[in-house]
C-alpha cells in the first residue's frame, strides 16, 4: 500500500472515496493517514499494544489535524478537545485534538 502513495502523482489532482464529492488529493491523503493513525492508536490501546509512528509523520499530522479540527468537530468527526500538556508527545496532542484521552487504557 505505501508504494501506491510514493509517487508524487498520487498527491496531485483530485480524488474521492467512492462518492461523487471530489477533494484535492493531498487533502484526501492527509485525511486517510490521519484516520489510520488515530484508529491505529484505538486498536493498539484496545489490544494492550503501543503505536509507534515516525516523528516526521506525526508532525505533519499534527499540523493537518490542527488546521481542520474545528471543521472536523462541526462534521461530527471529532469530539470535544481533551486537554493535553503542550509538551506531551505529538501523538498525544493529536489524540487530544480529536477528542481522545491519550491516558485511556
Amino acid at each position: 500500500m505505501t508504494s501506491s502513495w510514493a509517487p508524487p502523482s498520487a498527491w496531485k489532482g483530485e480524488t474521492s472515496m467512492g462518492t461523487p464529492h471530489m477533494l484535492p488529493a493531498p487533502v484526501m491523503g492527509d485525511m486517510i493517514v490521519g484516520e489510520l493513525a488515530v484508529h491505529g492508536w484505538d486498536l493498539a490501546v484496545a489490544t494492550g499494544q503501543r503505536l509507534e509512528l515516525p516523528a516526521d509523520l506525526l508532525a505533519h499530522l499534527h499540523d493537518t489535524v490542527s488546521a481542520g479540527v474545528e471543521q472536523g468537530r462541526e462534521m461530527g468527526m471529532y469530539g470535544p478537545e481533551v486537554a493535553v500538556p503542550a509538551d506531551a508527545p505529538t501523538l498525544d496532542r493529536i489524540l487530544g485534538l480529536t477528542g481522545r484521552d491519550p491516558a485511556w487504557a
